[in-house]
């Protein structure tokens, strides 16, 4: 994926959305303190998720073909990894 690209779908609000939506359902059942930042603050999650996510496969292509499974499965991949470098 470009730069140009992933700055593109980084600042998609549809795609940000979507992504926000997974990341919120994943966290609603957890009780960690990085699960419950991401229910306090609408869009952080997304935006930590943001950087694993335009690196996964399957995300070099336009928004609308990046179905909710492919986000899903990004997520829940790096879901450890997001947490560890949102820790303070």
């Amino acid at each position: 994926m470009s730069y140009a690209d992933a700055a593109a779908l980084a600042t998609d609000a549809d795609f940000m959305a979507r992504v926000n939506a997974c990341v919120t359902t994943e966290a609603a059942p957890q009780t960690t303190p990085f699960a419950q930042q991401i229910m306090a603050s609408w869009g952080w999650g997304a935006t930590v998720f943001m950087p694993w996510l335009i690196a996964s496969p399957g995300f070099d292509k336009p928004q609308a073909e990046i179905t909710d499974g492919d986000i899903l499965a990004a997520v829940q991949a790096n879901w450890a990894r997001a947490e560890a470098a949102a820790a303070p």
